[in-house]
């Protein structure tokens, strides 16, 4: 079951991650140190929205996002709202060519308190990591705190919730919890899970969907960094999938399919008590990535320019959209995967499994340098923070200790730039788990 939201350590000694007495109104720690205790409490969904005459905060007192209207008329709540729409909503829309994030989500955020909050909450987080302002984290915790709240009451109606713009929410808030340096924590992927895990998910055009696989991929990318099964069941007792299938959707959906192909090698392969495959399991999910490959239009196959770029160790590969690049990185990483996870028909000799490891050595490296190469190749925010999951996992099987220097160079390079935290990713690529450089 997936953990509950707590409520049991007020916002300062939760912020400060120290255990809290509990004692309201004001815990034993703020009283001893003269601070306002603030605690959070769940929002009634039937209290009336509180409407100032004018936004006004003071101190850590900021706007309510109850009536969103009457929040961005707050220049600095519309200022981080605006941030979001100009430099990080293109994230979520990596694989999403009707733009959800871009277009719907600012929308419904003005009447969606919840979807607000989210919105202000990793936005201004995002400000506090490029910037260094310490008003920024301030501002991010307050809403981080209204966003949680508010699910808590939501979600004491599921049958009423409103399920796109909260999923949707709960993406935004996960991307909180990891651009705060909260990596490990999963408690709004286990939220998400609990909403999802009794329902059955159709996959079409809509917010829902566009959360659904959103909330994918930050699962993946969590489930590579620590080689773990996802928190989710893709069964297809669970989910209906139609965008992707050969024939059908436009050109981004082939990225939607490798994603959830990649999701399904993941759940298998990496799961903790998960039996070995058999040769036939094997087979079945090695020709479905072929027949993914094999069915992809032109414009997805990469264009090899040499000499692109000076002084790298990598080939000079790029592509024309930024899902192609994220496709290519769950296609090459599903196939590292399998590689790993091969079956032996049959006890081997010292020189046939010398020779097997070398194969093994080979293709891994090759995988690893394509995903690096179109990572390093992409000027793309989008991509670098969706790439650092399949590089954490293939980048240590990469031969090359140039090679293994460069990606590591430039992941440090791009988490300054997008603010990401990386830091299991270089540490990753420190060494080569297969054996000396070439």
């Amino acid at each position: 079951m997936p953990r509950p939201l707590e409520l049991n350590r007020c916002q300062k000694c939760r912020s400060a991650r120290v255990k809290c007495d509990g004692r309201r109104p004001r815990c034993g720690r703020c009283e001893r140190g003269g601070r306002d205790c603030h605690w959070i409490k769940a929002a009634s969904s039937t209290s009336p929205p509180h409407t100032p005459s004018q936004p006004s905060y003071r101190g850590t007192d900021y706007t309510s996002t109850q009536n969103p209207g009457i929040a961005l008329q707050d220049p600095l709540a519309a200022k981080i709202f605006r941030h979001y729409m100009d430099k990080l909503a293109g994230w979520y829309d990596l694989n999403d060519s009707r733009r959800h994030f871009i277009d719907v989500v600012p929308v419904r955020a003005r009447y969606n308190p919840l979807l607000l909050s989210a919105i202000l909450a990793f936005a201004a987080a995002h400000q506090h990591r490029t910037l260094g302002e310490d008003e920024y984290l301030e501002i991010a915790e307050f809403y981080h705190y209204d966003s949680v709240r508010r699910l808590i009451s939501l979600t004491r109606n599921v049958d009423e919730l409103p399920i796109g713009e909260s999923l949707a929410a709960i993406c935004l808030l996960r991307s909180y919890e990891i651009i705060t340096q909260n990596v490990s924590s999963q408690s709004h992927l286990q939220g998400c899970y609990s909403i999802l895990a009794n329902r059955h998910v159709h996959l079409t055009t809509d917010l829902l969907s566009a959360g659904f696989w959103n909330y994918l991929r930050e699962d993946i990318t969590a489930s590579l960094i620590e080689h773990r099964s996802l928190m989710i069941d893709l069964s297809s007792q669970q989910i209906s999938l139609d965008a992707g299938e050969e024939g059908q959707g436009d050109d981004a959906d082939h990225a939607n399919r490798v994603t959830f192909l990649l999701g399904k090698v993941i759940n298998r392969c990496l799961a903790v008590d998960s039996p070995a495959l058999t040769f036939e399991e094997w087979e079945v999910m090695k020709a479905e990535l072929n027949n993914w490959k094999n069915s992809l239009p032109p414009s997805f196959e990469p264009i090899r320019t040499p000499g692109l770029r000076k002084g790298v160790a990598f080939p000079q590969i790029w592509t024309i959209r930024d899902w192609h690049v994220s496709s290519l990185h769950y296609y090459h990483t599903a196939m590292s995967i399998l590689w790993l996870a091969e079956p032996q028909p049959e006890p081997l000799n010292s020189f046939q499994r010398a020779s097997k490891m070398n194969s093994l050595r080979s293709r891994l490296d090759y995988h690893a340098t394509e995903v690096c190469a179109l990572a390093i190749s992409s000027d793309s925010a989008a991509v670098w923070v969706n790439a650092f999951g399949p590089i954490a996992f293939c980048g240590p099987w990469l031969q090359d200790s140039a090679k293994r220097k460069e990606i590591k160079g430039d992941s440090e390079k791009w988490a300054k730039m997008t603010g990401w935290p990386v830091s299991t990713t270089p540490d990753a690529l420190a060494g080569s788990p297969l054996g000396t450089d070439q």
